[in-house]
């Protein structure tokens, strides 16, 4: 396989912004970067208000990366174009403010740039804008498309969910105070706020709740950062 390769300034911005990848062989960020630059290819940037930057591209592209490594199928068509805001922006469709968002109608993926750049500044207060949002386009795709990757995911969501729905998992969930009250609007934000958790504290999430824990992990199927004993990355 011949890897796809991004500019100098391009692979520093990866770097600089991602300890996922600072921790993965030398082998797999070859294969991150590949990715981070076939994303690049596929899906069109427009900003509002704002000109597209390498490092809006690089952050954007590589959190979706780093959400779906362990995918064999990775890319997909729920979404076609990612929407760059200066910061909170106003929506004539559910005419609230947000700050970001994936509309499926649309096939896109929004973002207010302040508050995704933020979410990455902060790694360990579990929010991060572009981990949620990208969530949301994950779930999608595992509904909506038919690959083995999208199929496990599938799997593995519906896993989750009834394990989390018995009663005495639920009050510790709620009981603990380590997710936020947002979590609890429906399962889709669920899934997102869960995941948030998983990339910004991790060793904190295992200690709570490592059921759940190993649960998003085969979710994923991916070596966490951390890249934990128990979490390997196992080819599908």
């Amino acid at each position: 396989m011949k890897y796809k390769t991004l500019t100098p300034n391009q692979n520093a911005l990866v770097r600089h912004y991602f300890s996922f990848y600072r921790r993965l062989s030398p082998r797999r960020q070859r294969e991150f970067t590949h990715r981070v630059a076939c994303f690049l290819e596929r899906y069109t940037f427009h900003g509002q208000d704002l000109t597209i930057t390498d490092e809006m591209r690089i952050l954007v592209a590589g959190t979706y990366v780093m959400l779906t490594f362990g995918f064999r199928d990775y890319l997909t068509s729920v979404f076609e174009r990612v929407i760059v805001y200066p910061e909170v922006y106003y929506s004539t469709i559910t005419e609230q403010y947000h700050k970001g968002e994936f509309n499926p109608v649309a096939r896109a993926v929004v973002f207010s740039w302040a508050d995704l750049l933020e979410g990455h500044s902060v790694d360990n207060d579990n929010l991060n804008l572009g981990i949620h949002e990208f969530t949301h386009v994950l779930h999608r795709k595992g509904l909506a498309q038919r690959s083995t990757s999208a199929s496990l995911f599938k799997m593995h969501f519906r896993g989750l969910m009834e394990f989390v729905k018995h009663p005495h998992i639920q009050r510790q969930i709620v009981e603990s105070n380590y997710f936020r009250d947002y979590a609890f609007t429906n399962e889709y934000e669920f899934l997102a706020v869960v995941i948030e958790h998983y990339y910004e504290t991790p060793l904190e999430f295992r200690s709570h709740f490592p059921n759940l824990f190993r649960k998003v992990s085969r979710m994923l199927n991916h070596a966490h950062t951390l890249q934990l004993p128990e979490n390997r990355i196992q080819r599908r």
